[in-house]
This record gives structure tokens, C-alpha cells and sequence, in this order.
């Protein structure tokens, strides 16, 4: 989809960005797996439909057994502020059962699961872990689709219904089962919004309304809207500010009291969604309150969080420069997961898009695949769950401490190697022009 709103023109989505920087050196493309490439045979296509079959019904059966025994803490917080959307007691009531979770969403969240709450709890319960499953299997395709421009869309899809079952072992994603939240919808919403065309009926959806929608429900997702603005998608930028507005204002219209209440109260309160120092916080508030086992000042964090909002959006910026659009949004999401107050481990389902862009991307770096193979073990075996639970967060020391910040270590580590990444592609062009320059600039002079 063109800025304009208008459909992109065919080929493969996400391939070069609509204004490369002409100062940009040329990439180091490598070629796709040959996995993606060529049209399937039959017999290749019955193999793989028959692995993608048993890996989603293996998601699928322990997708609802989580949703039969566990609590589920996070859809239980959505259905509560669902039903307690038109009463005004939004963000004054708890779960009744222990640990009592308020409501901590904006009101935007509360209508979007309304539907939920109206059906009964075991029909609500089914349909919500459907959808998660399909994210599930639409966050891996779409990630390919993006990351791999001229693969085969069949082999495509048949890879993504494979890969479900080993993406759903990344602790991220299998959190985020267990407690029923919402965030690999927001993910697939985003992705879907930046990197392929979206039709409703014979209208084309403008780049940006999903963007703006996932804003509304959780904030986080916001980090794209200046990312757009700084990669020129003026248009896009301008309908995800009003997609965004027209979801709070319709918050707003049925429930007035709790808008006001939340956009000038609770939306600056961070220890209402949370000990910001809990060992599952990943963001740069919580590593920090860990390593200095105390919570330190609000301000000074408030400014470190937007020094690492501005370098994480301008690295961004500089990606998408190079020629890199599918990088450049994983790598927003990155900054905006370390810049937010608050990010849960099962915030991370980012990281799914950053391991595929490792392994088949064309301007992917050498020994990627090495690299996302150690990214996945870590994402799987998961530091956290040994560094002996939630209690005594402040007096964590040695191998626990460094456990406990394990996912901010590799949020850091991929934004500091996607910057050398970024340099060292940049230098050949600045080397080979630097001469040229110099002897245009003298024989304009003699």
C-alpha cells in the first residue's frame, strides 16, 4: 500500500523501503533457503501440510488444556474490565480471587473484549484461545512473508503452520498463552498493518488504522506511530493518530467517568500495572531497579526511558535508511519494549520476528542462523524461571541477577548489533565516495 492509502503495487511485500537513503552503500544480499524458493511439489506439499497438521494440534491441545485448568490472570483482567465497562468501577474493582488484578488497560481495551464478556464463560474461554492460536500461526507467516521477499506464498504458510509448534516453546509466546493475554494479536496487527495490503471489500484499509487501534487497547504499540513520521509515511502517520483517537473517543462516548479517570490518572502510574522491579520486567525501569536493588528516582528513569525511546527509533530509522523495512519495525518494537515502564517477558513475542529475520532475511548477517539458534535455546530455556521466583526481587546477586535480566540483555544486544550492522554497511559507500567528493570538490575549484 502506497502512502496515498492506495494498494502497493504486486510483488513482494516489504522489499525495499519507499525512500532508501541515496547515501546508502549497497547491501550484502545473501540467497533465500531454499526451503522458501520454487513452486512445491505435491508430495512436498502433503509432507509439510502433514507436519503442519500435527504441530498446530499440538498447540492447539495444550492451548485448551491451559484454558480449561489455569486462571488464565490476563483474559480474566479483560473479561473483568469488559463487564465492568458502562458501570463506572473500571478501574476500581479486582479480580475476587487472588492476587485481586485491577483493570490497568486503556478504556479502548475494555470494548474491544465486550463481545468476550457477553458469552458464556466457556465459549469465551474456546474462541479467545482460537484466536491466540491463529495469531500464533499468522505472527510466524507474516514474518516470513516480510523477512523473505520472493518466497513462494505456499511454502510460505505450509513453513508457518510447521513452525508453530516450535514457536510456541519461546517462553514469550508460551506466557502469553498461559495467562490468555493479548499481545500476539497487537503483534500480528502491527505486522500485518505495515507489511501487507489489507482489503475490506473493495476498499484497501490505510496503512496505519491497526497501528492506531493497537495503540488504544495497549499503549506500547504507539512506538510505530513516530517511527512512521521519521520514515516519512506522512499519510500513515496521520490515520494511525486518528485510528487511535477514534477508538478512545469511542471509549470515551460510553464510558466517560473511567476515560477521564485513566488518560489523567492511572495512564501515569506504572506500579498499578505492577512492582515495576519483578523479575518477568524487561524493560530498562526494571533492570535497572534489579541492578540497583532499589527503585530508583521517577525522573531519572523517565529520561533514560525516552533517551532509549529516541536512539531505539533512530536506529530504527537508520535501518529502514540502509534498505532493511522488515528489521527496521522489529527493531522499534525492541525500542519500544525497553523504553516502556513496563514489559513483561510475555511481552517479548517480538522476538519471533527477529529470529526468523536471522535465519531467511536476504540482508540478514553472516552466521545468522547461528545467532537465532542461540537466541531460541535462551528463549527457551529461559533464565528467568531460575532465578528461584518472584519473592526478594531487590536482593537478587551474581548469576540470579544477571538471569533475572536476561530478555533486557538480548533486547540490548540486538539493538547494538543491529547498529554495527547498520555501520558497517554504510562504510564501504562512505570509503569508495570519499574520493570522488574530494576530486569533484577540487575540480570545481581549479
Amino acid at each position: 500500500m502506497t502512502d496515498d492509502g492506495r494498494a502497493d503495487p504486486p510483488g513482494p511485500p516489504a522489499a525495499v523501503p519507499a525512500s532508501p537513503d541515496p547515501g546508502a552503500g549497497p547491501r550484502e544480499l545473501r540467497p533465500l533457503p531454499r526451503a522458501l524458493v520454487g513452486r512445491p511439489s505435491r508430495r512436498w506439499t502433503a509432507v509439510m501440510a502433514v507436519v503442519g497438521a500435527v504441530s498446530v494440534a499440538a498447540v492447539a491441545a495444550d492451548t485448551w488444556r491451559v484454558a480449561v485448568r489455569w486462571s488464565r490472570l490476563d483474559e480474566a483482567v479483560y473479561l473483568l474490565g469488559a463487564r465492568h465497562l458502562t458501570d463506572g468501577r473500571l478501574y476500581h474493582v479486582g479480580l475476587s480471587t487472588d492476587p485481586h488484578l485491577p483493570f490497568t488497560y486503556p478504556p479502548a481495551a475494555a470494548l474491544a473484549f465486550w463481545p468476550l464478556a457477553v458469552l458464556p464463560d466457556g465459549a469465551s474461554r474456546l474462541l479467545w484461545a482460537l484466536v491466540q492460536l491463529a495469531c500464533l500461526v499468522g505472527l510466524v507467516g507474516l514474518s516470513l512473508r516480510a523477512a523473505a521477499p520472493g518466497a513462494d506464498q505456499r511454502r510460505v504458510w505450509l513453513w508457518a503452520l510447521v513452525l508453530a509448534g516450535p514457536t510456541y516453546l519461546v517462553d514469550p509466546v508460551r506466557l502469553t498463552v498461559y495467562f490468555g493475554q493479548v499481545n500476539l494479536v497487537l503483534a500480528v496487527a502491527v505486522l500485518a498493518d505495515l507489511t501487507v495490503p489489507l482489503r475490506v471489500g473493495r476498499r484497501t484499509l490505510p496503512r496505519g488504522v491497526l497501528i492506531g487501534v493497537a495503540g488504544a487497547v495497549k499503549l506500547v504499540p504507539l512506538i510505530f506511530v513516530p517511527f512512521l513520521a521519521l520514515t516519512g509515511r506522512r499519510r500513515a502517520t496521520a490515520w494511525a493518530v486518528v485510528a487511535f483517537a477514534a477508538a478512545s473517543a469511542a471509549a470515551w462516548i460510553i464510558t466517560p467517568s473511567s476515560s477521564w479517570a485513566y488518560w489523567t490518572r492511572y495512564v501515569h502510574d506504572p506500579g498499578r500495572v505492577g512492582e515495576p522491579g519483578f523479575y518477568l520486567n524487561q524493560s530498562l525501569l526494571g533492570a535497572v531497579d534489579r541492578l540497583a536493588h532499589h527503585h530508583v528516582a521517577a525522573g531519572a528513569m523517565t529520561a533514560a526511558e525516552a533517551v532509549a525511546a529516541v536512539v531505539g527509533l533512530l536506529v530504527a530509522r537508520a535501518v529502514w535508511r540502509v534498505g532493511s523495512p522488515f528489521l527496521a519495525l522489529v527493531v522499534c518494537a525492541a525500542a519500544g519494549l525497553l523504553a516502556s515502564p513496563i514489559s513483561w517477558q510475555h511481552h517479548l513475542v517480538w522476538a519471533v520476528p527477529a529470529l526468523i529475520w536471522l535465519v531467511v532475511a536476504p540482508d540478514r548477517p553472516a552466521g545468522g542462523a547461528v545467532w537465532a539458534a542461540v537466541g531460541f535455546v535462551l528463549l527457551w530455556w529461559s533464565p528467568l524461571e531460575h532465578t528461584g521466583g518472584p519473592p526478594g526481587w531487590a536482593a537478587l546477586h551474581g548469576w540470579t541477577l544477571v538471569a533475572s535480566i536476561s530478555s533486557f540483555l538480548l533486547l540490548v544486544a540486538f539493538l547494538a548489533g543491529t547498529l554495527v550492522l547498520v555501520v558497517v554497511r554504510r562504510a564501504p559507500h562512505r570509503l569508495s565516495a570519499g574520493p570522488s567528493r574530494a576530486a569533484t570538490a577540487g575540480a570545481a575549484t581549479s
